[in-house]
């Protein structure tokens, strides 16, 4: 019997009109969610209205039918984003026909679609068309393996675009590290309930605001993907370009697509609250105030560097106003001295501290030993900056929670009421805390070196400890 193996999907052809990516362009959803916004020049555009006039090949599209209900379908482009985005924008008079159209009609030259005669206008809607292969039997938007097989497809037919570690991991829908990174670092969403793109990103990081890098191969992305997986591993870890592939592969799941819970992990939600502090130490540069971003924080590896040290002094540290500020002040004159550094390397010069600067910028790859490198010479840099500015980090209590027999004595010390209570002046019966609903607080909190010490507790109701939170 023949060799025949089944096929995952089926094939029809089918030709549309130009217009109709225009007239009905909802039915359309040109940038699914495997795939980011592109934007060809200019030049290529015209280049593009150019064979259509001419009527020369032009590759197919391909587009995938997605059902959305039992009576309702769109039609997802898998290929051929910007020439459907060339014809929309024609037709919008946001483009004009190339000068080079001369030749075929002198009218064309430079026109804008609402500017041309009734004849011609006729002549674009009725004749000039796109032919399309379209693919059938993979339309569930929710199914991992027709969105994984939408996926191969795509990858397929951009041979010849060469996508980079990240584009690739990005079109993993189903997994949840892939869909909060791009909640948190990407510019632009992907409404799965609609089945729409959105042009942009509520969710973005502030963070990403400051930075020197620009997103345009999804260095966001992988900048982000790589801070997951320290903040994970507590520390330095592999974090190459095939390290960021397989943890986004790893996390994927059948109810993967559309599902964001991963941001309620431990080191997830530790992630975005480092970065906020990171951000907030930085928001009030005169760059950043100017509308722009800190310039000095622009490679890769010194705000890895820089984010591991600023989660090492959040841990173990005090870290208030005086020391935001500090730190601050050391990483822009870590960056001065730096520059510094490597103009003397070219002079002999062997100063100790000059040696470690560059001993740091030499290991700038992203394996797990040179990272342990540049955080040991930072570190150390940093605390050489503290005391030559005569301050004094103030350590943290290493135990963070009292243990159950310290909670017991400070619930029979309290005598089971709310301090907080007390103060406002309530009676005896309202101040009394449940065991259940008892918080043994701080008096001093633990984030201003606050010890986990008797002395140091006080039995508040839940309302008045979260309301109370860092506060002394």
């Amino acid at each position: 019997m023949p060799f025949n193996p089944k096929t995952e999907y089926q094939i029809t052809q089918k030709d549309f009109p130009i217009e109709d990516f225009h007239k009905y362009k909802d039915e359309f959803v040109t940038r699914p969610p495997y795939q980011r916004k592109n934007v060809w020049p200019k030049k290529k555009k015209q280049a593009l209205l150019d064979s259509l006039f001419r009527r020369y090949y032009i590759p197919r599209i391909v587009v995938r039918e997605i059902r959305l209900s039992e009576d309702t379908t769109v039609n997802e482009i898998i290929d051929g984003q910007q020439r459907i985005n060339t014809v929309q924008e024609f037709f919008s008079d946001k483009l004009t026909l190339p000068k080079s159209l001369a030749d075929v009609n002198p009218d064309l030259a430079g026109a804008r679609y609402s500017g041309l005669s009734s004849e011609i206008r006729r002549f674009i809607d009725r004749e000039l068309i796109y032919t399309a292969d379209i693919v059938k039997n993979i339309d569930d938007p929710r199914d991992k393996n027709h969105q994984e097989v939408a996926t191969q497809i795509f990858w397929r037919l951009q041979q010849g675009e060469s996508l980079n570690y990240m584009e690739i991991a990005h079109s993993q829908l189903s997994s949840l590290v892939r869909n909060f990174v791009v909640k948190y670092s990407d510019d632009q969403r992907f409404d799965f309930q609609s089945y729409r793109p959105l042009n942009e990103n509520k969710d973005k990081h502030p963070f990403f605001k400051i930075i020197s890098r620009d997103n345009r191969r999804m260095q966001h992305l992988a900048l982000m993907t790589r801070l997951l997986i320290l903040e994970e591993n507590d520390g330095p870890a592999d974090i190459k370009n095939n390290n960021i592939e397989e943890y986004i592969e790893n996390s994927k799941k059948e109810n993967g697509i559309g599902n964001w819970e991963y941001e309620q992990e431990t080191h997830a939600k530790k992630l975005l609250k480092n970065l906020n502090v990171f951000f907030e130490i930085f928001s009030d540069d005169p760059m950043v105030e100017g509308g722009d971003v800190v310039k000095e924080l622009k490679d890769e590896y010194f705000i890895i560097s820089a984010y591991l040290l600023l989660r090492h002094l959040l841990k173990y540290y005090v870290f208030d106003t005086k020391e935001k500020q500090i730190f601050r002040d050391f990483i822009l004159n870590f960056y001065q001295t730096w520059s510094i550094s490597k103009r003397e390397k070219t002079k002999g010069v062997a100063d100790v501290r000059v040696r470690d600067i560059l001993i740091f910028s030499e290991n700038r790859q992203q394996s797990m030993n040179e990272i342990a490198v540049r955080e040991r010479i930072l570190r150390q840099l940093f605390f050489e900056y503290v005391r030559e500015n005569n301050h004094e980090m103030l350590s943290k209590d290493d135990r963070r929670a009292f243990n159950e027999a310290e909670r017991i004595l400070v619930y029979r010390i309290n005598d089971g009421m709310c301090q907080m209570c007390i103060d406002e002046g309530k009676p005896e019966r309202e101040c009394r805390v449940s065991w259940k609903d008892y918080q043994a607080d701080h008096v001093l909190p633990h984030s201003k070196g606050g010890q986990t010490v008797i002395d140091n507790a006080q039995v508040l109701c839940s309302y008045h400890n979260k309301q109370k939170g860092a506060k002394v």
